[in-house]
């Protein structure tokens, strides 16, 4: 079974995006091996508004098969993005059927609305959180709600922090222990 990892890079204070959705608090690192990293993953699986943002870096993620990038979406046309799969379904199903596939890892990027649901269904396997040594008061939550049934919170092991010295980034990876 396929690992589904989450991964997104966070303020200090929590949140993936202020409140206009800008993301340029940000901080860059050259140490980071972004090619190493995407290299862990066979499938990405994100949201209309994560992909937009991918767009404004370059999309690190072009040239890969059409399958690998899957872009949850109700606005977007396949026609116009011809090499990106576009799914306007339930996002808890395509992931369940993914993760059940054989394959490298699935790295489930970006927003709450995409992860909060995954969460809840206990199909995260890792959280792992690029900490940027940014606050910024207000903004879009890593994580939405989790709903009810999961008051108590999902209980996490630390697996590993590392320090960036150049930018002060911590990279943080957690094992999701206990799952709703």
């Amino acid at each position: 079974m396929r690992l589904v990892r989450y991964n997104a890079a966070t303020t200090l204070d929590g949140f993936i995006a202020s409140l206009d959705g800008s993301t340029n608090w940000i901080v860059e690192d050259s140490t980071i091996d972004f090619d190493a990293l995407y290299a862990e993953f066979e499938t990405f699986v994100m949201g209309r508004k994560t992909y937009e943002v991918l767009l404004k870096f370059g999309n690190p993620l072009a040239g890969r098969p059409k399958d690998a990038v899957i872009v949850i979406s109700r606005t977007m046309k396949p026609i116009e993005h011809p090499d990106i799969t576009i799914e306007d379904g339930d996002a808890v199903d395509l992931v369940r059927r993914l993760r059940g596939g054989n394959g490298k890892d699935i790295w489930a990027m970006g927003g709450g609305q995409l992860v909060g649901p995954l969460l809840q269904a206990g199909l995260v396997d890792m959280i792992e959180v690029a900490v940027m040594p940014v606050v910024i008061g207000e903004g879009v939550p890593m994580v939405s709600s989790l709903g009810k049934h999961v008051e108590a919170g999902l209980k996490l092991k630390l697996e590993s922090v590392k320090h960036l010295e150049e930018s002060g980034i911590l990279m943080t990876r957690y094992r999701v222990l206990q799952r709703p």
